[in-house]
């Protein structure tokens, strides 16, 4: 008896990214600053003070710390949900411990910023001080666990469901923020010595760790294989991050034998933060276009509005925008106390 041949049809239909441009940015600024935390409070407590480099990273680390959870804050579909964290609390999810850290990390680092500025106008400083660098350097611990965390649990994006997620994006934050002291410094060859070799190291390290990422017998590395198998894109975003990788090596390994002028150092710090964000707009928003509950790619374009190109070139110019007035107003208050 012959069977009758049954057809069936599967429709599938494009699933809508749920994180924004705006994720991206947070990702990016708050790395950052946790890597500045850690940082400032390495040179806070060594013995042989650098008053000079120490001020160049609070300040590098308040003004990401403070346009990150703006950033955040955008990318949240329902804001005003926000207080739920504290009501009531899940402390099985990471979310939660976002909540709790965030606030104090951005409080903490505020507290050893005016700290400092106090120092630097009137001469005198304070033992809380150095208990300010520790909470903020605990704080930024935490965060930095918790921004990869959030995102590596995450077993339905296999991409993602890795612990060298969060290896990635502290290493490749760590690398800009060297990259930006390196800017900051003037006429301090020793200075820009050290920190171009640490961020060689650390560009180093965050290759291996890569290789390892998408070279590994996992889940996560296998679906990277795969992704870069059946999808041209993935090899246009894998080239550019190649790039970027080995134009922040060249300028780092030239920074490490001769002094950098203004321009060579803006451009070393532009290819490290190009690194650093082209990692994270890979993983997050183009990992979120691979099929998840469907049987074809989910296609992403990037609008020019709010949600789109406004939303990244407006954080970056607010980051500026609190950079110069910051920087402006510390510097207003000690020329009107050394006039009198």
């Amino acid at each position: 008896m012959m069977h009758p041949l049954i057809i069936e049809e599967v429709l599938a239909r494009p699933q809508a990214v749920s994180w924004l441009p705006w994720a991206v940015q947070y990702f990016f600024f708050i790395g950052i600053a946790a890597c500045g935390a850690l940082f400032g409070c390495v040179l806070h407590w060594r013995k042989k003070a650098s008053p000079t480099l120490e001020s160049l990273t609070l300040l590098i680390a308040l003004t990401c710390a403070i346009t990150a959870p703006l950033a955040l804050t955008a990318d949240l579909h329902q804001t005003a949900r926000v207080w739920h964290f504290y009501a009531y609390p899940t402390p099985w999810s990471w979310m939660p411990w976002g909540a709790l850290f965030l606030p104090l990390f951005t409080a903490f680092l505020g507290l050893w910023f005016m700290a400092q500025v106090y120092k630097q106008l009137t001469g005198k400083s304070y033992a809380v001080t150095k208990w300010f660098a520790v909470a903020s350097a605990l704080a930024a611990t935490g965060l930095l666990l918790y921004t990869g965390r959030e995102v590596s649990v995450v077993q339905a994006r296999p991409v993602w469901f890795s612990y060298a997620f969060v290896l990635a994006m502290f290493l490749s934050a760590l690398q800009t923020f060297l990259a930006l002291l390196i800017v900051g410094i003037r006429d301090d060859f020793l200075s820009q010595k050290r920190l171009a070799l640490g961020q060689l190291l650390t560009l180093f390290v965050l290759a291996i760790v890569i290789v390892f990422w998408v070279s590994g017998n996992t889940l996560s590395g296998t679906a990277i294989r795969q992704w870069l198998a059946i999808s041209a894109s993935a090899h246009h975003y894998a080239f550019g991050l190649l790039t970027f990788w080995l134009v922040s090596l060249l300028f780092s390994a030239v920074a490490l034998r001769r002094p950098l002028s203004l321009p060579l150092r803006s451009l070393l710090a532009l290819s490290a933060m190009a690194l650093c964000w082209f990692l994270r707009w890979t993983l997050l928003i183009q990992g979120q276009t691979l099929p998840k509950f469907n049987a074809q790619f989910n296609p992403y374009t990037l609008p020019a509005g709010t949600d789109g190109w406004l939303a990244i070139l407006g954080t970056f110019g607010l980051w500026v925008a609190l950079l110069i007035i910051v920087r402006e107003s510390v510097n207003g208050l000690a020329r009107r106390l050394q006039h009198g």
